[in-house]
């Protein structure tokens, strides 16, 4: 978990560094890095899922009970591991479900929705919101506030051009990928800040393709000053052509003749591979942690069993000890360990891979500790090799 968030901190931290170089681009660039960005957190976990490449020592090692021996605390950390992930699975959970209650709010309002017409094969409703709206994934269409019935021919336009250019541009799409992401991460607030950004940069990337069509900047800020008049709630899940807390900064950018309205093939190509070498890059670093023993010559290469590289075998290894939590209630069973064998002899960075509990996890790892190795070998010389232990708790 700490590389995950280690990694994830580096990964959203960059794409918000970018933003102000790209400061002068389009906000369609920067809405690709920063989409681009939240795909790559949603992909992160993978990279933790490969396995080490070790071999597995199966080491039979029954611990023997001593009754005289003292109680000690043992707190283990696996419970609050435990106690964590059932809170992250909460927020998480409850996440989920507003985005669900949005979905399905859509549909209560198009049940009593007044069909308006067909605009670029997405039908246009009157519906009860209070700001132009664009939903439905697979199906999209496109919502007017009833107030719209009165506004002029330009400012319907105007909100119409809005809504299509998020059908056009996939940006029903890319929303929903800033909302699994927060809802994945909500612990994390670079996540909200990111999703929250990207959102911003599409609406700025939709404004200045509207513009680049010939619509006269005033004529569509007006439109905008028209829907900010009545904005009372956005929860819908959607594209919402505007929200009050970027009217002023929206109209700004209308009249700015120094930006880049139309984005370049070229410029988006090339943005979408630097963040795919950069989601790549960040995976890899955080994806080796079976490279940092803490072994002489650490910055050494780890080697796996085969291909001219020797197991390393025991020499000398000191049992468990049972804690009095585990001897009460019988636990009885198996804890399995990755550790490298460095060329020392001994163990080092020891991870518990399969966790027993009530504190064996970590006497297993003292124990090991204290045990002694023949290194592997490989072309005569002593070797680092990442190996798989299993320690075996029987009551006797």
């Amino acid at each position: 978990m700490p590389v995950l968030v280690a990694k994830l901190t580096l990964l959203l931290t960059l794409a918000l560094a970018i933003q102000p170089l790209l400061r002068r681009a389009s906000a369609a660039m920067r809405h690709l890095v920063c989409v681009s960005a939240l795909v790559g957190a949603l992909f992160l976990p993978a990279t933790l899922l490969a396995p080490p490449e070790a071999t597995a020592f199966r080491i039979d090692t029954a611990a023997l009970i001593r009754a005289s021996r003292p109680a000690l605390s043992a707190t283990s950390h696996w419970q609050l591991a435990g106690i964590l992930v059932v809170v992250w699975a909460v927020g998480c959970a409850l996440l989920f479900l507003r985005i669900f209650v949005g979905y399905w709010t859509l549909g209560r309002l198009l049940c009593d929705a007044k069909p308006l017409d067909t605009v670029g094969a997405v039908p246009v409703y009157f519906a009860d919101i209070s700001v132009p709206v664009v939903s439905g994934l697979l199906r999209p269409v496109i919502l007017l506030p009833r107030v719209a019935e009165a506004w002029s021919d330009l400012q319907l336009a105007a909100a119409l051009r809005h809504e299509l250019q998020h059908v056009e541009r996939k940006d029903l799409w890319t929303m929903l990928i800033g909302h699994i992401a927060c809802a994945v991460y909500w612990f994390h607030p670079l996540a909200w800040v990111v999703a929250r950004r990207s959102r911003h940069e599409q609406e700025s990337a939709c404004d200045d393709a509207v513009l680049a069509s010939g619509f006269p900047s005033a004529s569509y800020a007006d439109a905008l000053v028209a829907a900010a008049r009545t904005i009372t709630s956005t929860r819908l899940i959607g594209c919402h052509m505007l929200t009050q807390k970027t009217l002023k900064s929206r109209i700004a950018r209308l009249f700015d003749g120094g930006l880049a309205r139309i984005p370049s093939r070229f410029g988006l190509r090339g943005a979408a591979v630097a963040s795919v070498a950069a989601i790549a890059l960040v995976g890899m670093l955080a994806g080796t942690p079976q490279a940092t023993a803490q072994s002489q010559g650490a910055g050494g290469q780890v080697f796996k069993v085969g291909g001219g590289v020797s197991a390393p075998s025991v020499r000398a290894k000191v049992d468990p000890e049972y804690t009095p939590e585990a001897q009460d209630a019988k636990l009885a069973g198996t804890v399995l360990l990755s550790v490298v064998i460095g060329t020392d002899g001994i163990a080092h960075d020891i991870n518990v891979v399969k966790p027993l509990g009530m504190g064996l996890d970590e006497k297993a790892v003292e124990a090991i500790q204290k045990w002694l190795f023949n290194p592997g070998m490989k072309d005569g010389e002593p070797v680092q090799v990442r190996a798989q232990i299993e320690v075996n708790f029987r009551l006797q």
